[in-house]
Parts: C-alpha cells; sequence; structure tokens
C-alpha cells in the first residue's frame, strides 16, 4: 500500500523494529511524487521496483569544515585522507536491537549539539566512516532499544572522548565478555585517597574492551551493593551511591565489596557479579590525591559477536593483570581461575599458564554458559576475588 500524504503534510517518517505491524506492507509518499504514481495507476502503467535495506552494513559520521571562509557550494569528499575506518561490533546481550550514537564536536565547542541516536541490530558489525582530524568524537551504545530518538542518549556503556587519524583503521566490540566491576584502563576516576578520605568509584559494568557504564545510568533495572571495610570492620555502605569515605591515618588493610544483579530478557550474559578488592593504605604525604592499587583483571574471550564460543570443544582464556593508572604494575602476581556450567551450584580449578602480568586459563568443554571465578594477588598483598555468573555462552 502506498500511503500518499497531503499537500500540506510531510512524507517524512521513520521505521522502528518494534511496535505494531499493518496487516500489509505500507510506504509514505510525498504528494508531489504521489500525483505522478496516481496518474500512472489511472492508466495502468504503474510499476515500483523498490530495494529496501533494514539494517545498513555502513555508516558515516562526517564532519565538512571550512576554514577560513564559508564557500559559495559546499562538497564533502570522504576519502582516505581525511577519514577513519572503524569496524564496530554490537554485542548481542538478550536484545534484538540496541541504540547507539557517536557525539561529535569541534575543538573549541564546549558540547555536542544537534546529534541524535541511532538504531543497531545487535549481534552484527558494522563498518563506519568517522571524520578524523580536529574533531572529538565519543560513542555511547545502550544494549536495548530506546523508545526515545530525538533525545541525547544516556545510559548503556560509553568511551572516553577522542580525536581519529586518517590513517586509523580500527575495530570496537561493545558489551564483549567479561563485563563486570573494574576500573578501565584509561578515562574515569581512578579510586585515590586524599588525606584521611577514600574515593573509591567503581563503574559497575565495563566490556572486554573498557567501554565503561554506571549502574544507575544502565537504562534498566540493576542491584548493587558496595561496602567498604578496614581491617575486618565495615565503615561504609555505597549501595545508595558513591560518596567519599572518612577513614584513620595508620595503615590498615581494606575490604572493598561490589555486586551486580540483573535479571531481565535484555540482559543474558554476567547476571550476577561479585567482587572483592583488598589493599592496604595509609595516610599518604602532602594533599594531592594518590590513586589506590586495586589490583584488576582484564579478559579476553574467543567469542564471536553474540558473546559465545563453541562449547564442543576446550578453549583459552586470556587474562591480564594489571593496576589502575599511578599504581606501579603488579609483581610477584599469582592466579587462580574456577569454572562453572551450571550457573555457579558446582565449580572446577582449571589449568593456568603465565606468569608476570598475563595468563591464560584453558576452559574445558561445556554447554549453556561459563560462569568464572578468578583469584588473583601481588607481591604487595593486593588482591582481587571476582566472580561473574554466566559471564559468557556456549554455542
Amino acid at each position: 500500500m502506498l500511503i500518499v500524504r497531503p499537500a500540506d503534510s510531510s512524507a517524512w517518517t521513520v521505521w522502528r523494529p518494534t511496535g505494531e505491524r499493518l496487516p500489509i506492507p505500507a510506504l509514505v509518499v510525498a504528494y508531489d511524487d504521489g500525483q505522478r504514481l496516481l496518474a500512472a495507476a489511472r492508466k495502468g502503467r504503474a510499476t515500483l521496483e523498490l530495494t529496501l535495506t533494514v539494517e545498513s552494513p555502513y555508516l558515516y559520521d562526517v564532519w565538512q569544515v571550512s576554514k577560513g571562509r564559508v564557500p559559495q557550494r559546499v562538497v564533502h569528499r570522504v576519502t582516505a585522507g581525511n577519514t577513519a575506518e572503524v569496524r564496530v561490533g554490537y554485542g548481542d546481550t538478550g536484545a534484538p536491537w540496541a541504540n547507539e550514537q557517536r557525539f561529535g564536536w569541534r575543538p573549541w565547542q564546549e558540547y555536542s549539539w544537534n546529534d541524535g541516536r541511532r538504531m543497531v541490530r545487535t549481534g552484527t558489525t558494522r563498518q563506519e566512516f568517522v571524520s578524523a582530524g580536529g574533531n572529538w568524537w565519543q560513542h555511547r551504545v545502550l544494549h536495548t532499544l530506546g523508545f526515545d530518538l530525538w533525545s541525547k542518549l544516556v545510559g548503556g556503556l560509553t568511551e572516553q572522548p577522542r580525536r581519529y587519524a586518517a590513517d586509523d583503521r580500527e575495530t570496537e566490540s561493545w558489551y564483549a565478555p567479561v563485563v563486570r566491576p573494574a576500573v578501565p584502563a584509561t578515562g574515569t576516576p581512578v579510586p585515590t585517597r586524599t588525606g584521611d578520605r577514600l574515593d573509591l568509584r567503581v563503574p559497575e559494568f565495563v566490556d572486554a574492551d573498557g567501554h565503561h557504564g554506571w549502574a544507575r545510568e544502565s537504562g534498566e533495572s540493576a542491584t548493587v551493593e558496595a561496602r567498604v571495610s578496614r581491617d575486618g570492620q565495615q565503615i561504609a555502605d555505597l549501595s545508595d551511591g558513591w560518596t567519599p569515605v572518612p577513614t584513620t591515618a595508620a595503615a590498615a588493610r581494606y575490604r572493598l565489596d561490589v555486586s551486580t544483579r540483573r535479571s531481565s530478557e535484555q540482559w543474558r550474559w554476567a547476571t550476577r557479579t561479585d567482587t572483592a578488592w583488598q589493599f592496604t593504605s595509609a595516610r599518604p604525604a602532602g594533599t594531592a590525591a594518590v590513586p589506590l592499587p586495586l589490583l584488576q583483571v582484564d579478559y579476553r574471550v574467543p567469542a564471536d559477536v553474540r558473546g559465545t564460543v563453541p562449547g564442543g570443544r576446550p578453549h583459552r582464556l586470556g587474562l591480564t593483570l594489571r593496576q589502575p593508572a599511578g599504581v606501579p604494575a603488579p609483581t610477584g602476581t599469582s592466579v587462580r581461575v574456577e569454572v562453572s556450567h551450571d550457573g555457579g551450584r558446582t565449580w572446577r580449578t582449571v589449568p593456568v599458564l603465565g606468569h608476570g602480568t598475563r595468563f591464560t586459563a584453558l576452559v574445558p568443554a561445556g554447554r549453556g554458559a561459563v560462569s568464572l571465578r578468578v583469584r588473583a594477588a601481588d607481591r604487595a598483598g593486593d588482591s582481587v576475588e571476582q566472580t561473574v555468573i554466566d559471564a559468557y555462552g556456549l554455542r
């Protein structure tokens, strides 16, 4: 069915993958084009050939810049000399469609404006072309489809603001396993101590590429519990929000516990996480903020864009230990890995190879999903124990 709009109405419309469907395919046509189609139909000579693409494998985020003058005719050519190429994988966490937005601004601008969120099918990879040079960009991806397409995208995971070089050829993976609480390697506030005050803000959701998000902006209901202990005694409950924690000057043993819970058809992996960091700290000299040694584990899972690996044979899980920015790299490290194929009811210790900061665990064949329990420590006494239920799937 072709719906011809009146002369004083716009033919503009937006396709959405959700909502009710008409019983037959329908297209909206502008008034002028509609009149020509109607005239041809009355003569019995109306033939239409349509080529439709529900989701394009390409995206262009380009910026026309003219310096010193406004040209009489604005022409922008996308070339390898002014554009970066990024292959972006949009992970499937359960929802068939997601929202994404790449905010852009020039160096002299204080914020991004006139941008809109886009729809993208999850479990797909898209070739994206982004203007290089002095433009600033910040990509954000929400793992599910929001209702409002016109306001700026909030929630989900985001990257640090960045620029691209013209010869950049990069890959990005969003929501790649393992999603867990972590301090990203770059950007975001690093946990610090200033005098007798601890600032322990840790993003609750961080994916394998370091994209990070906060539970209160996650786009769906998420339960978080966060508590701080000193020498075995709880001194703060941060479950209702991250705030500075007052403490004492003497050296003490601290523990930060962070637990997350998510239960939704749109969130299939990492449905439950429990993380405990332990470290020793005393009042630092001076008044500057000093980064705290919260030992981190980064994961590298050989998963596809749907967050799954073949389950019929063993596979290798990469683990990298690091400290937050500003803290010396860990030394004298040890790692223990346990896996579960029944949602954490039973656990099995698996072989771990490696030394220093890089390790490899051999995960046995199985069915369903892989849950992980990782314990790591260094010579300084910093340690982390992290449990992720249904961290990724087996196919």
